[in-house]
């Protein structure tokens, strides 16, 4: 399917499922990276130091609604959280496997990505394995609401989420991929 690209971050777990998904149906991957990144992905595509700014600069944006703690970070980290930024901004929309946190987030290092997606007002769905269901982001009341069925993949897209992946995170996956023919 040349007219489909997923993004990824190329890490463990449902990126990777993502990622051997995706190519079984033909789909183009990017898996976004960095010089120095540990990342098994054979789709990667380095980002400069420059673009890797840009991405920090969404990261501190995101990290308005995340409260999180980003200037103690290593480097290594921060180019991680930076390098969503490209996944974020190529894409129309992100299809995530992990766990909300409350209504409005998204948990671990997944929540960047989606909290950078919400911020750029695109689609976000999650699957959360806790409810074995997806769900959407609801711009007019700003928080996650149940997805029935599942999601239309767009063209551009992210696909991404936690590195503690179950088989009902897994199965979600793959029938998102099965809409492509």
């Amino acid at each position: 399917m040349d007219n489909y690209i997923c993004n990824s971050g190329g890490a463990p777990g449902a990126d990777t499922i993502f990622e051997v998904e995706c190519r079984k149906k033909g789909i183009v991957v990017i898996s976004w990276s960095f010089f120095g990144h540990n990342t098994k992905s054979a789709y990667r595509v380095n980002l400069n130091k420059e673009q890797l700014n840009e991405g920090f600069e969404h990261v501190k944006i995101a990290n308005i609604t995340l409260k999180r703690n980003i200037f103690r970070i290593s480097p290594y980290v921060k180019n991680l959280l930076s390098r969503n930024w490209y996944q974020v901004k190529n894409s129309d929309a992100i299809f995530a496997v992990a766990n909300l946190d409350g209504e409005n987030r998204v948990s671990g290092g997944t929540g960047w990505c989606c909290s950078m997606a919400i911020d750029n007002k695109k689609s976000v769905y999650v699957f959360d394995s806790n409810f074995k269901s997806w769900f959407k982001y609801n711009y007019d009341i700003n928080k996650f609401e149940k997805f029935e069925g599942i999601p239309e993949l767009t063209y551009k897209f992210a696909g991404v989420g936690s590195r503690e992946i179950d088989d009902d995170g897994i199965n979600a996956i793959k029938l998102l991929m099965n809409q492509i023919k």
